[in-house]
């Protein structure tokens, strides 16, 4: 193979895919990413263009800002525009997704510029699919048609993974980025996102070069060279250091499939336990650069030539950290019966990356191993009910939101923590600190970018009371999208209604509230979906318990379910209804349910995180001493505020809270208010307050989405409208934003 065979250019993503087909040759796996790889990749993808969009010069001179590497691809080229991918399927087909995604929102939005520019990456001639995988085919007219994909037995892996993260990609991007982002999110995305592609010479060359990058050995990574740096300096403990680093190796190795398990442990382990408080250029140079970082510190890691031994001890508290840390390892890729750790699995999957990071905090590489788990699991129950009582309280969840908990609070709190006693009060010192109450989600459902969130609070409820009558469930099953899907008891038909409820948009609210969802099996969910909420009972009852209850009679065939109706004092809640009770009624029950139930699932003393004590101030001119998690409480910011451009308008003074904002659709106006933090409450609905202007519009209007800094308006003094967009634009142009 010589080297004159190979060539290598770098392509924008409107060049990558402009007039050109991709195809994969037989030697090709089936597209395999999961949830966290897309996440993963779009987390990055929207981060990155949220840095770049704060930069004005970016804005006024796009082609001036840099670009973003999205790596290297290896292709052959057998005829002029058509490829053959060696390397990089899994790249290119979640790129398409998000083409197709991007696109529809184009649609729907009348962005003919943004549909026109899509067209050209996701199709060579308006028709055939750039990428040109045949057996994709069938998903990816469905996505293009906005229709559902029914999987079938004849599916393949690749079918059923391609619906799975096309509907992952939507949800993903509502929650990433605001509807006006989007036409900026496109442009970027095609003029500054970049791969390299590496080209072979012939089909036999790529397969050779397929080979050589599967069954050869990889370049030297960060953990390599970590290793060798470490080695250099250990003088005579040369061998123990290698053998103790390769046994820590061994017991990070639970998933064969996962390279990079030794790389994320060890820059947790640092982040959790080295890195200096409050200094966000050792979690920058940590996640960037970890080997280097540990060289450019040696001094703070006391890791210097002049104690070799400390290089050893170094990595002997690594290799027990990771011996103690196994657990929590397989705990986050499978559930298994009575080990407790459940919530470990829960939040790597509502993608609280933040989550070993803070475990790790917590224990001790000489910790017993019954300790450490203790350690960890009430860890992972702190963060689990610090995201249902955020998502409850409809503020943000994203990686940022739980970064800033995790490295401003946790952290610091953690690392002063040194038995499990010290952990339970510290966390629970924390929750007694938590604003808001589970009791405030009174009106919370479902909405444009939450529908990951609403599922997962439906299965967690649906799974206690299953598990409360002894019955077989699943709880994995219930947040798989694809096997459950969510339920409205109330079909889309406000003429039902309307005498009881004769405001579409009071409608739209109510039928998607919690108390008007649930959780039934797809199969079931497709045939019974029109029916009226009387009709479908019968499907419910052989469904699960939550939902079963509905029907008459049901309680009277299950005395687990009176004992547990009984013993959590639900009779008025988890009962049947009768054709003659209300919408209304229906619903608020049914809502007052669910938030009893969170209280128990989420309860501090059940997850072993009791209240602290109040503390004896010792004397009228005493102060009361504070604990740990109080000092640094002080330093974290408001909890609740919330990252939109509403609230950073109402933190500024440019909005006042109680501010009435207005939208007008289809000759109809419809009125908000804006609160303290930045929320809309519909005037219509009243309630919990919507967290982002695009999500209060879509109900509004009644579609899918909304571009709410666009369409919602201030009225000034001589009632004439403006928008919130031009109101925004005017304080960043005055400097008060």
């Amino acid at each position: 193979m010589g080297s004159d065979e190979i060539r290598s250019q770098g392509f924008s993503l409107k060049e990558l895919f402009r007039d050109v087909t991709y195809e994969i040759d037989y030697y090709q796996r089936e597209y395999t990413w999961g949830e966290d790889e897309v996440r993963m990749l779009l987390r990055d993808l929207c981060g990155s263009f949220r840095n770049w969009s704060l930069n004005p010069s970016y804005l006024r001179r796009p082609q001036t800002a840099p670009q973003y590497f999205l790596g290297p691809f290896v292709y052959y080229e057998p005829a002029k525009n058509r490829r053959y991918l060696v390397d990089g399927q899994q790249r290119f087909v979640t790129l398409h997704l998000l083409f197709l995604q991007l696109r529809l929102a184009a649609q729907e939005r009348a962005d003919f510029r943004a549909v026109d520019r899509l067209n050209r990456v996701i199709t060579t001639d308006g028709e055939h699919f750039s990428l040109g995988i045949t057996d994709h085919e069938p998903v990816l007219r469905a996505v293009t048609q906005a229709r559902r994909y029914e999987t079938g037995l004849g599916d393949s892996l690749s079918r059923r993974n391609l619906w799975a993260r096309s509907q992952q990609i939507e949800s993903q991007l509502a929650e990433e980025l605001d509807a006006e982002n989007l036409t900026r999110f496109t442009e970027w995305l095609l003029d500054r996102v970049v791969l390299v592609g590496i080209r072979a010479a012939s089909p036999d060359h790529g397969y050779r070069m397929f080979e050589t990058m599967n069954d050869r050995g990889a370049r030297l990574t960060a953990v390599d060279l970590l290793k060798s740096h470490l080695l250099s300096h250990v003088g005579a403990g040369e061998d123990q250091l290698n053998t103790q680093w390769h046994e820590m190796l061994r017991e990070l190795a639970t998933d064969r499939e996962d390279s990079t398990a030794a790389s994320r442990f060890i820059k947790a382990f640092l982040l959790a336990r080295c890195a200096r408080e409050g200094l966000a250029e050792d979690r920058r140079q940590i996640d960037s650069n970890l080997n280097v970082w540990v060289r450019q510190n040696a001094e703070h890691l006391q890791l210097v030539p002049e104690h070799p031994d400390n290089f050893l001890t170094f990595v002997q508290d690594l290799l027990k950290t990771a011996r103690l840390y196994r657990p929590f390892l397989a705990a986050g890729r499978a559930l298994k019966k009575n080990d407790r750790l459940e919530a470990v699995l829960f939040n790597e999957r509502n993608g609280l990356t933040c989550q070993a990071v803070a475990i790790l905090a917590a224990i001790d590489p000489d910790d017993l191993p019954s300790d450490a788990k203790d350690k960890g699991r009430l860890v992972a129950d702190y963060l689990d009910r610090w995201y249902a009582l955020r998502v409850l309280q409809d503020l943000p969840v994203q990686s940022a939101d739980a970064d800033t908990l995790a490295y401003d609070t946790l952290v610091p709190l953690l690392r002063q923590c040194r038995t499990v006693a010290d952990v339970a009060t510290a966390l629970g010192d924390l929750v007694t600190q938590d604003t808001g109450s589970i009791r405030d989600a009174i009106t919370l459902g479902l909405r444009g970018n939450n529908a990951h969130q609403i599922r997962y609070l439906l299965a967690r409820a649906t799974a206690y009371v299953e598990a409360a009558c002894q019955r077989e469930h699943d709880i994995l099953a219930y947040l798989d999208r694809d096997r459950f899907h969510i339920e409205h008891l109330w079909a889309n038909h406000h003429h039902r209604v309307q005498q009881e409820i004769p405001d579409p948009v009071v409608f739209r609210s109510r039928r998607n509230q919690l108390g008007g969802l649930g959780l039934l099996m797809g199969r079931e969910n497709s045939s019974i979906n029109d029916l009226p909420l009387h009709d479908k009972a019968a499907y419910y009852a052989r469904s699960n318990v939550l939902l079963g209850s509905i029907a008459p009679g049901y309680n009277q065939r299950n005395p687990l379910l009176r004992e547990f109706i009984k013993t959590h004092k639900l009779d008025k809640l988890l009962r049947p209804f009768s054709p003659r009770e209300t919408m209304t009624s229906v619903v608020q029950t049914r809502q007052e349910l669910y938030l009893c139930l969170f209280e128990h699932i989420w309860n501090p003393e059940r997850l072993g995180l009791p209240a602290a004590l109040p503390t004896d101030p010792g004397g009228a001119d005493e102060p009361p001493a504070q604990t740990p998690a109080a000092a640094i409480a002080r330093r974290r910011p408001a909890a609740g505020r919330r990252r939109t451009d509403v609230a950073r308008m109402v933190a500024a003074q440019i909005l006042t809270p109680g501010t009435r904002i207005v939208l007008t659709y289809r000759l109809t106006d419809h009125w908000a208010t804006i609160d303290e933090d930045g929320g809309i409450i519909l005037t219509a609905t009243g309630g919990t307050p919507y967290g982002r202007v695009d999500e209060a519009g879509a109900v509004a209007r009644g579609t899918k989405t909304c571009q709410g800094m666009n369409e919602w308006h201030i009225e000034d003094e001589t009632g004439a409208r403006i928008s919130l967009r031009m109101l925004r634009d005017r304080a960043v142009a005055s400097g008060a934003l």
